[in-house]
């Protein structure tokens, strides 16, 4: 009876051992490996448009998703701003990128990368006031704060070159760290309105978040979706079909509501030559 008990002892200290054992953080890991040198998974860097929380809430179904189509393990990464992704991408830190269509071409004038695929959709930079707001048009932003994501975010460049074009004078531009804290300082009386890209913008307001849109620029090209070159070419192949199929199938279309998107298609570095004058602005 005695030994029973000693060794019910060494289990429970075994456990606790276990339970106190301090937990890594992501960027401490060393990498899960079959052989030397080589990971068993993929990194997808996220462009940091959201806190590091929400965007890998979001983006999980995304992530799980392709994980299953490729039956490739992926973790989801991002950087503390634009500048640190940017050079993380062009250092080819990541496998995969989800990034601006200016940083795209800035990866992919590197080299490093080929472009996988590209919104079905374009991108536009809305204007947002509070749903009580005065302000209903372009007119009534004269002489306000407009809170807006990271200077060197496209939506920030695009929409600021469009409401300097349309001559409105005296604006204060206050700059916040996501597109998400850019309308939350609307809701929360820090700036009259927000410069955000529109799918966050629709995202939001489907949610009845108290916003509307009084303005927005024109279309540019969306979201550029990027696979390094020194991976398998059979990996590669399978990544991108299961980018461009998500449309088609009733479990990608459910994902792609979820998160925000208009969906993925193949897609051309040409598209993305009209955005150049912002890519070489925002060159780290």
């Amino acid at each position: 009876m005695a030994g029973v008990c000693a060794r019910h002892w060494v289990v429970l200290l075994a456990i606790c051992a276990c339970l106190c054992r301090p937990v890594a953080l992501a960027e401490d890991r060393e990498p899960i490996t079959s052989e030397p040198g080589k990971k068993d998974y993929l990194t997808f860097g996220f462009l940091p448009m959201e806190s590091p929380a929400a965007l890998f809430k979001r983006f999980a179904p995304l992530r799980e998703y392709l994980s299953t189509q490729i039956q490739q393990e992926i973790r989801l990464e991002t950087a503390k701003d634009f500048q640190q992704f940017s050079e993380r991408t062009l250092q080819r830190q990541y496998d995969i990128v989800f990034t601006a269509p200016h940083l795209a071409l800035l990866a992919l004038d590197a080299n490093q990368y080929e472009l996988a695929a590209a919104f079905t959709k374009p991108l536009r930079s809305v204007i947002v006031v509070r749903e009580k707001s005065p302000i209903q048009d372009l007119r009534g932003l004269q002489e306000t704060t407009i809170a807006t994501p990271p200077e060197n975010a496209i939506v920030t460049m695009v929409g600021k070159k469009y409401l300097d074009s349309r001559g409105l004078k005296a604006i204060r531009y206050r700059t916040y760290r996501t597109h998400n804290a850019a309308y939350s300082a609307v809701l929360g009386g820090e700036a009259d309105a927000a410069m955000i890209a529109n799918y966050i913008a629709i995202k939001a307001m489907s949610a009845n978040s108290g916003l509307k849109i009084v303005a927005e620029s024109e279309p540019f090209p969306g979201i550029g979706i990027l696979v390094a070159k020194d991976l398998p070419d059979s990996l590669k192949r399978d990544f991108k079909k299961a980018m461009w199929g998500m449309a088609e199938l009733p479990q990608g279309r459910t994902i792609l509501n979820a998160i925000a998107q208009p969906g993925y298609a193949e897609a051309d570095k040409k598209q993305f030559e009209v955005l150049r004058p912002f890519a070489q602005a925002a060159s780290p």
